[in-house]
């Protein structure tokens, strides 16, 4: 699994095309990248796709090696790349593409957004978390995280169109922040986990106000906290008033609970389910 900086997309990869089918079984994604679409079986594979009903909505992605060096619409969901000898160069330039596409440029300036907000934001909103109480549950992996780290400042942070708000915190007064304060969006951009050793050193940071006084922020590290369908509602964060750096069991120990936040929300929303079915009768 690998997440696709500023697409907010999380990407299944196999070479094994039974294996491909049967995610396709499910739910349909957003994007399906074919590589060496010369090949017969990977061609019947994308027409299969283009004419199913269930992938009207989904960007259709054929990379090859003989295709034009710049990414060409074949319709309103097909598009054909180029394959290129690096792997992050191909994702680099279908990710341009796709954001170019759909008018990135008109994006709130205070603040960059994923190629996928729009999802994105409908996946918090459908949560549930956003103005829920208090649960011991995440009230206990933001300790976790700030005993780990050493850090004065945790939180579980959920961002919305507008705000940065905070399902769990410790160190820090305040239930939310504008989103354009928010450090979390870095995560929540960059679909990975995130580090800022010295926030005074970023210049997009420069205006930001919970650098200066009564916070003086200087250090963040931010993991990414999913959805049961990856989308990111937020970041399993810890913050800190000097600059610092973070040692590899550091970043385990953060990726860790953020993966059990995760795992965590998507508990929730079997319980849910299961109360929705009784109540049916089912």
């Amino acid at each position: 699994m690998v997440g696709l900086p500023a697409l907010g997309l999380v990407v299944d990869v196999s070479e094994d095309l039974d294996t491909v089918r049967t995610w396709l079984a499910s739910v349909p994604p957003m994007l399906v990248i074919v590589e060496n679409s010369e090949d017969d079986t990977r061609r019947m594979l994308l027409a299969s796709l283009e004419k199913g009903i269930r992938f009207g909505k989904t960007i259709l992605i054929s990379a090859g090696a003989r295709n034009a060096a710049e990414p060409v619409a074949l319709g309103m969901n097909r598009v054909r790349a180029k394959l290129l000898p690096d792997v992050p160069a191909t994702a680099a330039q279908i990710v341009d593409y796709l954001r170019s596409r759909d008018g990135a440029a008109t994006e709130p300036v205070a603040y960059r957004t994923p190629w996928n907000e729009a999802a994105r934001l409908e996946a918090v909103a459908q949560s549930g978390l956003v103005g829920s109480a208090p649960d011991a549950a995440f009230d206990r992996l933001v300790r976790l995280a700030a005993h780990a780290t050493q850090t004065p400042i945790a939180m579980f942070t959920l961002i919305t169109r507008t705000e940065q708000w905070f399902k769990s915190r410790i160190g820090f007064d305040g239930e939310a922040t504008p989103r354009d304060w928010a450090f979390c969006n870095e995560t929540l951009v960059a679909n990975d986990f995130t580090v800022l050793e010295d926030l005074t050193q970023i210049e997009s940071m420069s205006h930001n106000p919970t650098l200066s006084e009564p916070h003086g922020f200087r250090f963040y590290a931010g993991a990414p906290v999913r959805d049961p369908l990856g989308f990111v509602l937020g970041s399993i964060c810890v913050i800190d008033v000097v600059p610092r750096i973070l040692d590899a069991p550091e970043r385990e120990a953060m990726t860790t609970i953020a993966d059990a936040a995760s795992s965590l929300i998507r508990m929730r929303v079997l319980e849910r389910d299961l109360q929705k079915l009784r109540g049916n009768g089912h």
